[in-house]
Order: C-alpha cells, then structure tokens, then sequence
C-alpha cells in the first residue's frame, strides 16, 4: 500500500485590508492550522505597512519547503480570486500598489512536492546526507528513481550493489589489514601492513569512508547506531593490555580488533533479513570489548566474591529496557552473579570460537609465561570456577503494566504460566552449563515489551523526531502521533518471526506520516559526524562519470575528519568531530553512547567549529588556513567549480551570480523550495559578487572562469559555498 501523504498542496493565508481604520490597516489570518509542530507547519502571519500612498508591503512569516508564492487580491469577497500581478516577492516580502480603498488579500504557498520533501528527508536520515548524483536520480520520480523506491532499497541492502571500495583506495588497505577472530595480532609497530595491524584510528576512518562512498547508507547509518547503542570504549580495552603488561602495538590494535569484530558481525545480522534484536544483543554480550568495559571478565561469584553489577545495570538501563522501565535495583542485584565467568582469554588460534578454551601455552621466547610471550588470540572465555552456580529469580513476581495492553498483557513469558508476569527463573547450574545462565537473560530481555518499546522510541528519535519518550498509555483511545508509531513499531517487532526482526520495525517509521509529512521535513540537528560527512557528500559528484578513486568533485581519506596527532587512543582531540562535539568514535567513556538530541550539540562554541570545519573543507588544497593547526585536514578536498562545470556546462552561464546560486542551492538545500531558498540566493549573489575583503563590490560577470585553486574565480564560489554550508539549515536534516 502507497503510505497517505498528509501534508498540503496549497496553502490559503488571508489578509483583509481597510483603510477606513484610523490605523489605516486591518490584518486578519486565518487557516485550519495543526496544534503538531511535527505535522503540517503553521500557516503565515501576515502583516501589512504602507510604503506610500500608491504603495503597500505585506510582510509574512516563513513556511517551510515554499516552492512558490503567490499573492491573490480581490476586491469583493464574493468574488473570484485572482492573481496579482502588480507587486513582487522579496524573501518573506510581497511589495505591490496599493489598490482600492477595500482589497482583500490572500498569499498562496505552493509546498515543494511530494517526492522531492520526501528525497530531502529519506537522504537526511536514512544516508549522509544527499550527493547530486543521488538527487538527479531520486527526483525523476519514475520508477525505481523516486525517493520511495529508495527507501524500499535501503531496506533490503544486501540486493545493493556496493562500489564503495572502488571509490576510494583506502577503504580496500583499511579492510585488508583488519585482524580475524582466528588470527594473532602483529604486536610490533615496525610491521604496518597486513591482517592484524590496524589501529582505532583505521576503523574510525573506514566507517567515515563509508559512510561518504557506501551505496547502502542505511547499513553504515544503522551500523553507527547500533555501535552507539550497544557502546564499548576502546580506551578502557587499551588500558586492559597496558595492566597486563603489553606496550608496543598491542594496546592500540587490540582494542581495535575488539570493536571491528562487534561491527563486522552487526553488519552480517543487518545484511540479514530476518536479523533480530536478540541476534545483536547477543554479539554484544559475548564482545570482549563489552566484557571489558563494563568490568565483566572480573567479576566473580564464587565464595568471598561479590558480583560486579555494571553490566546487568546497562544492561537493563541503556541496552533493552530503558531507565526506570519494568525493573528496579533488586534485579540488578539478582542478575549480576548470572554473567559471573565471563571473561576474556588468550588461547590457541584454532580455539577462537571455542569459549571453555584454556590459556594458550605457545610461547614466543624464553620460559616466561607472562601474557606478553604467550601467542594466541584473546576471546569470549567461561571460567565455571569463577560463576556462582545457585539458582537466580530475576522480575520476581512482576507483570507487564495495563499501559502496554494487549497482546502485552495476556500473554506468556518465559516458562512463566501465569499472563503478564514475566519473572525470569534460572535452575542451579554447575560446569560450563553455567555459562547458559546469560544467554537466558538475553533471550529473555531482547522481546520484553520494555525492551520494544525502548529500542522503538530510540528508532524513532533517530529517523523521526527527538520528542518521542518512554511511558505511552497504549490502551487511551486518544494517544497522539508519536505513542501511536511507537505502538505500531512495537506490533511489527511481535508480529515478525522470527520475533524482533529490525526490517518490518523500520519500514514501519519511514511509511509514517510523522516522517513523511510535511512538518517531519528538517526537525533534526546533525550530530557532528553527520555533519562532516554530509558535507562532504553534499559536493561529491564523479568528475568523469566512472565514480573511481580520484575523480570526486569532494572527498575525504577519511583520517581528515577523525583524526590528529597523539597516540593512538588519544588521537583525534583536534579532529573537526572532536573540536566539533567531543565526538571520539569507538571511544566513548560514558555507557550511554553519544546524544541523538539536537540540544546536546547545538550551543555557541559547536557551531563555530562547524563553520571552522567548512572553512577548511572549502579552501583549496595548499591554501592559507587549509591545515586549520590539523594536518589531516589537507586530506578532505573539495573542487567545487569542477562540479559547477558538470551541472553548469555552458560557460557563459558560469559568470552569471544567479545561475550558479541557482545551481548549488539545490543541493545543499534539497528540503526546501525555490520560494524559501529566495533569502539563501540573495546572500549568494552578494558573496559572488563581493571581492575577497568582504567589503567591496566586485562583479562576478567580470571574473575569469578558473578552476585553479587560488584562482579568482575559484575562490569565489569557494567562499559563496562557505558561507551557505555554515548557515543553519546546513545543519539540519
């Protein structure tokens, strides 16, 4: 079924004038408007002076996504309609003649289409931000080439042709250097190439690489989530090695090959489709990067012993059901001894998925059997010696609330036989049996109605709005929109089977009206790695068509927005995402992962690192500044009058201001229509025709055509993009 799209066509705003008022004026506004900010925008206030007495200026407030406006006069109510022709639009400005003494008028807002809106907003949340490759095709609206198609491709990635490796050569040496669960690191930093030598830094910028060049963007967009939900912190696994006594390589390519092998392994199950919840929670708990960040490989439960409870808090808290959301401290209490045992462990390679493996004795050199000459691959490893074996009552005697209602409420839990209650009961176990005690809790967790909606609200955040919360009353006859898509995403996770597949959860958000309508369009902030690498993307056409290596109009190695000099846990403090929001991937200390809401980014001294960023993004490689104190920015490029020439081909249309504004606006603001971007096109005509001091008129119709950076020319259209990709609607999407 084609999902309703529910925002207007036309938008009707009156304004009825009378002179006969000792104020001269009577301004009246009327329109059906939404009392939900997330639907259909409010209409304009319109607002009326006299300029003189042959002239008036009506005044209105903006309306997003305005392709056209339209003022509409009339004189008598009864009347028709018509246009009036004599005035003109000035960004929210209509000036005209003044008229009879009693004129009515009404200002027309044509929105911008359907399938555009919805391109803007599926490339926004769903990818990295729109290419213009992506936007010539998604725009036809023919077809396979319409923004609903896309989404419907995004949705099945492993159908997609991936030809991000051929795009830029250092996402092939990033991945074939990346270690194996069945292979040795290589401990020496002398040695830099080969499996097993890849630093966090290496991950960090093949996931920024992909993130620009993948043709499956929802695979890298979820793929960031769910590393963000499920978070670890490679800093704490670095600090682990050092404790044991490794130096060299080792603290810095451990920890990496820690979270590549979480990733690698989501990304299978995201290629699934009938990958599931469980399915990723699973991974997570059996992570050594997760055993060691929250202390798990630790804890013990045999006698003398008292459980660590970090894990069943987060768990609990931040990984399925959510804070203060069907559980309380004593079943924090009451978890902990089940993940006693797990740990981590260095054995033999051909025991690495073996977990009741024990300690490798292969030895490099010598006798010593310190970790540090022992050679094997560290693990997931069950020490039954270290698990409190008595049996464990988890929820004991608790029942899903009437607010979840049906099926929620009357069905069965576990081996419970009574409805509702979802009390978990763990037998005695001794040996390695023991170990079963955590996958029962995780098979447990990941389809609790808690849990669904949790992970549920969390999807919505991120594909919808930030307003979405915990708490819904499912069962009230009047629930609003956003308790409504909760709900519905709740009833595809339980109507899947296997239960909890991701695919009908997230097909149900992006069929919404919440996010397809018009009101949805840019009610999000990027986060900073949305924003570098959307900025990126947003100049990224091929320059001859092949897509390979080498011919971008804008690119990044990667390295140039996540890294900077130190160490190799410490790198990456000067970075555009550090200097940005203190955005370290794979290095987040806090268990909560890095904020989906706008107000954790937004604030004076962020917003001036993004505009730092795009300055040093825009200037031509070897320009003054490019470096910005960071060497690694020299790596971002951009060649912008490249792409001008591509989607402007005719060379006197080159030198004409409006046309290449024209040219660029919309594709750096594909959410918005002509009409709205008319404030967008005044301040880009003026930097185009405004010398490099900022102060001084300069025709752009004079200039030389050039792509030669440090060119006039060239530095022009620079810094008109500078400018426009620093404003705020850049920010959003």
């Amino acid at each position: 079924m084609k999902p309703k799209e529910n925002f207007p066509q036309r938008l009707d705003v009156s304004l009825l004038v009378k002179r006969i008022l000792p104020l001269g004026l009577l301004c009246l506004t009327w329109l059906a408007v939404s009392a939900d900010e997330f639907t259909d925008p409010a209409a304009p206030t319109l607002t009326l002076t006299n300029v003189s007495s042959a002239q008036k200026r009506i005044t209105f407030t903006p309306f997003p996504s305005a392709d056209v406006f339209t003022m509409l006069s009339v004189t008598n109510l009864g009347g028709a309609w018509a246009t009036n022709g004599g005035g003109a639009f000035s960004n929210l400005t209509w000036t005209g003649s003044a008229g009879a003494s009693n004129t009515f008028y009404r200002l027309q807002v044509t929105p911008l289409a359907s399938n555009a809106l919805l391109t803007a907003t599926a490339l926004n949340r769903l990818g990295y931000g729109p290419t213009p490759d992506l936007l010539d095709r998604l725009l036809q609206n023919s077809g396979t080439n319409s923004a609903a198609a896309w989404i419907t491709e995004q949705l099945a990635p492993e159908t997609i042709t991936e030809r991000a490796v051929l795009a830029h050569t250092n996402i092939a040496y990033i991945q074939g250097r990346f270690g194996t669960p069945s292979n040795a690191l290589v401990s020496s930093s002398a040695v830099t190439t080969g499996i097993g030598t890849t630093a966090t830094s290496d991950l960090q910028s093949w996931l920024v690489l992909d993130g620009v060049f993948a043709d499956r963007q929802l695979l890298e967009v979820l793929t960031q989530f769910i590393e963000n939900h499920l978070v670890t912190y490679a800093g704490k696994s670095a600090n682990f090695f050092i404790g044991i006594g490794f130096r060299d390589a080792t603290p810095n390519r451990a920890p990496c090959e820690f979270e590549w092998r979480e990733v690698s392994r989501w990304r299978n199950v995201l290629l699934n489709p009938t990958g599931t919840f469980y399915d990723l929670l699973k991974i997570s708990a059996e992570s050594p990067a997760m055993l060691i960040y929250l202390d798990t490989y630790a804890s013990k439960g045999s006698a003398g012993n008292t459980p660590n409870e970090n894990y069943s808090r987060e768990l609990m808290e931040l990984f399925t059901m959510g804070v203060d959301n069907g559980y309380d401290q004593s079943d924090i209490t009451n978890m902990a001894p089940a993940w006693t045992g797990w740990t981590v462990e260095l054995v033999n390679e051909t025991n690495w998925n073996n977990p009741f493996a024990a300690k490798t004795t292969i030895k490099i050199n010598g006798a010593s059997g310190a970790y540090t000459n022992l050679y094997g691959v560290w693990t997931l490893n069950y020490k039954s010696n270290n698990h409190a074996n008595s049996a464990k009552t988890i929820y004991g005697g608790k029942y899903v609330p009437a607010r979840f209602g049906a099926p929620y409420t009357n069905k069965l839990y576990g081996a419970n036989v009574t409805p509702g209650l979802y009390q978990l009961t763990i037998p005695s176990r001794t040996g390695t049996n023991g170990m079963t005690d955590g996958y029962d809790i995780i098979a447990h967790l990941a389809d609790l109605p808690f849990t669904q909606e949790y992970l549920s609200v969390k999807l919505c955040r991120l594909f919808v709005h930030d307003n979405f919360s915990t708490g819904y009353d499912y069962t009230d006859p009047n629930l609003g929109a956003e308790g409504q898509l909760v709900k519905a995403c709740m009833a595809a996770w339980e109507g899947s089977s296997p239960k909890g597949q991701l695919r009908p959860v997230l097909a149900t958000i992006f069929n919404s009206s919440l996010f397809r309508s018009h009101g949805g369009n840019a009610q999000k902030v990027k986060t900073p790695l949305e924003f570098c690498v959307s900025a990126v993307r947003a100049l990224r056409q091929s320059t001859n068509g092949t897509g390979l290596h080498g011919s971008w109009a804008s690119y990044t190695d990667g390295y140039g927005l996540t890294l900077s000099s130190g160490g190799a846990q410490t790198a990456g403090k000067a970075s555009p995402l550090m200097r940005i929001g203190s955005m370290n991937l794979f290095n987040r200390d806090a268990p909560d992962g890095y904020p989906e809401a706008a107000t954790s980014w937004v604030d004076a001294g962020g917003l001036v690192e993004r505009a730092r960023f795009i300055s040093s993004l825009l200037k031509a490689t070897g320009q003054t500044g490019k470096n910005d104190d960071n060497s690694f920015l020299n790596n971002n490029i951009t060649l912008p009058v490249k792409l001008l020439q591509i989607r402007l081909p005719n060379a006197a249309d080159q030198t004409n201001a409006t046309k290449v504004a024209d040219t660029f606006l919309p594709l750096l603001f594909p959410g918005e229509g002509r009409a709205s971007l008319d404030a967008y096109r005044t301040v880009a005509v003026n930097s185009l025709n405004t010398d490099d001091t900022g102060t001084n008129s300069s025709p752009f119709a004079s200039l030389t055509v050039s792509s030669t950076g440090g060119s006039t020319y060239d530095t022009r259209v620079r810094g008109m993009l500078t400018t426009l990709m620093s404003l705020q609607r850049f920010q959003e999407q």
